[in-house]
């Protein structure tokens, strides 16, 4: 009965050192206490640059170029437009890590790296320079290759002399509708370039008008939509003028607070039925033989 009783005596000597010891400690000074939130705000920060430059970065749809009818059935298959398309509003989650790793001789010899294949969705630097909205990043599809020969003629794409069929894209002025930018002259896509294009074709800015992109101007991949907002209705309830196009021409400091406020109000307007939706590569075929001397494409 004894051993008991000296155990706890012992536990009760022990909280009692510790409760002494706990009165006792210092106090933390005001300048200590700011200077630990500090350091932690700052790896936070760190931590949070080092994800958005080289592993994953956020981007809002800013224009309809990949805009297609959702409910417009894909021939020969069960899937619609909606499986492809990217309306304006769509916040993306950009895959940056495997489009970097190619830049990376590590990843190339353990057949890490990604190559750029035709018919996925890519994220780059604005090619065209002179624009205003140089530094808003662009998202269109891969249509040409490094080397390949590209030519549209009637809004119908070749590559290397074989008809290029592309059951994702859309005309929304019409298939036989002609635009300045419904044929292209042959044109031989230069090393390390590739011609990009919208899925909506008669609505967007793309290689027909600026051209092809170097592959360092490529920055990353689209890999699903975190949340989905129509941003074109609210712009639409804020300015009935139309004095903007889209909410990437939005500058006023003014007009940017009260798009951010209504975005608020009309949150229940968030296209629920988008989120999470991971973008896929676009199917094509080729049909008929390649111009001589050119090989088939892939």
């Amino acid at each position: 009965m004894a051993k008991p009783s000296r155990k706890k005596g012992k536990g009760a000597a022990a909280a009692t050192e510790t409760k002494e010891g706990a009165k006792t400690r210092p106090k933390a000074s005001f300048a200590e206490t700011a200077r630990e939130y500090l350091v932690a705000i700052l790896v936070c920060l760190v931590i949070a640059l080092f994800v958005v430059t080289f592993v994953a970065h956020p981007m809002a749809v800013p224009t309809p170029s990949m805009d297609t009818p959702p409910e417009r059935q894909i021939p020969g298959t069960d899937q619609t437009l909606g499986d492809y398309n990217l309306l304006v509003g769509d916040r993306l989650i950009v895959d940056k890590l495997t489009v970097m790793s190619n830049h990376f001789p590590l990843s190339r010899f353990l057949k890490l790296d990604h190559p750029i294949r035709r018919g996925e969705v890519m994220v780059f630097k604005a090619p065209d320079r002179k624009n205003g909205h140089y530094l808003i990043p662009y998202v269109k599809r891969v249509i040409g290759l490094p080397g390949e020969t590209i030519e549209i003629r009637q809004n119908q794409v070749f590559i290397n002399g074989c008809k290029l069929v592309e059951p994702y894209k859309y005309h929304g002025l019409g298939e036989e509708s002609l635009t300045p930018y419904s044929s292209l002259p042959p044109l031989q896509i230069p090393a390390d370039h590739y011609f990009m294009m919208g899925d909506n074709r008669d609505f967007s800015s793309d290689s027909r008008d600026w051209g092809t992109v170097p592959y360092d101007f490529v920055f990353g991949k689209p890999l699903f939509i975190l949340w989905s907002f129509p941003d074109n209705m609210v712009l639409q309830k804020i300015f009935p003028d139309q004095r903007y196009r889209g909410v990437h021409e939005v500058n006023a400091p003014m007009d940017i607070l009260q798009l951010y406020l209504f975005r608020i109000i009309y949150f229940y307007e968030t296209r629920w039925n988008r989120m999470f939706h991971f973008i896929p590569r676009g199917m094509y075929s080729f049909e008929g033989a390649p111009a001589p001397g050119l090989p088939m494409p892939a």
